[in-house]
Parts: C-alpha cells; sequence; structure tokens
C-alpha cells in the first residue's frame, strides 16, 4: 500500500524537524528560517488540502461572474470589440475545465479587455467596467484573505 499524500507531507515535516533543523549549524540562520519557512508551507497546504478544489471552483466562479459582467458591459472601438468577443467566448468554452487553467485564461481575457478599454473603450463602460472590478475583486479578496489566514500574515485574519 502506498501513503497517502498527506503522509509524505507529514513524513517530510517530520525530517525537516527532526532531522535537517538540528544538524544545521547554529550560524546556518539563514539556512534555518528556510527550513521553518517549507515546514510551515508544507503544513498549511496539509490543512488545505481537503478543501483546495472548492475553493478553486469558486474561485472560476467569482471570475466568470466578473467576467461576465464586464463583458456584458464593454463598449468601445474595435479593440474593446475583439476582446469583449474574446472573453465571451472563452467564458462559453467548456474545452478547459481544470480549475487553476480556466482561472488563468478568464483572468488573462479580463486583463485584455481592461487594456483595450482603456485604449478605446466608452467613457461611461469603462466607468461601470471599474466599478464591477472594483466591488467583486474586494469580495474576492476578502475569501482569499481568509484562505491564507493560517499563514499568519495579515492580522485582520490570522490573529497576530
Amino acid at each position: 500500500m502506498n501513503p497517502s499524500v498527506k503522509d509524505r507531507l507529514g513524513s517530510v515535516v517530520r525530517a525537516l524537524n527532526g532531522v535537517v533543523l538540528p544538524a544545521l549549524p547554529k550560524e546556518a540562520s539563514l539556512a534555518q528560517e528556510q527550513v521553518m519557512l517549507a515546514m510551515g508551507h508544507i503544513q498549511i497546504i496539509l490543512a488545505q488540502m481537503d478543501a483546495a478544489p472548492g475553493f478553486l471552483a469558486e474561485e472560476v466562479a467569482d471570475l466568470e461572474r466578473m467576467g461576465t459582467d464586464i463583458a456584458a458591459t464593454a463598449k468601445g472601438g474595435s479593440e474593446t470589440t475583439g476582446a469583449t468577443a474574446a472573453l465571451k467566448g472563452l467564458l462559453t468554452d467548456t474545452t478547459v475545465t481544470l480549475s487553476e487553467a480556466r482561472a488563468a485564461a478568464i483572468q488573462d481575457a479580463i486583463d485584455q479587455l481592461l487594456l483595450t478599454l482603456a485604449k478605446d473603450g466608452e467613457a461611461t463602460s469603462r466607468a461601470t467596467v471599474r466599478t464591477i472590478v472594483l466591488q467583486q475583486g474586494a469580495v474576492r479578496a476578502e475569501k482569499d484573505r481568509r484562505w491564507f489566514a493560517a499563514m499568519g500574515f495579515d492580522i485582520d485574519y490570522s490573529g497576530s
């Protein structure tokens, strides 16, 4: 029987903590710090592993919502029209289903549309899209902050 991913990652943490870290000389403070950082990252991965698919799926749904709202609002010249069509096409394309790949593709298409809006977009359209991005981006940022609270960098969520 093969050990699970969780068991293997736990074994790596134990090896780093019980063998590698104690073997480092006291003056190797950077190496000690990096080993502790690696252990921390692995522990966070272990803590988030089961919930990660749901988190990624929710991220894609949020990006799809933002993309749909932006595409419905974006008006402008030929570059904006082309970028809008590309975003709409991507949103209806179901061939890219892996959450991380789909999220990246949608983000890229949204970015391209925002760039073209700055070039030849209608002023009212740019203002409406800006509002959509800021409002929906704030909601997504809140979710991301909660997800990464275990890292301890955000005092509002990590209790530091």
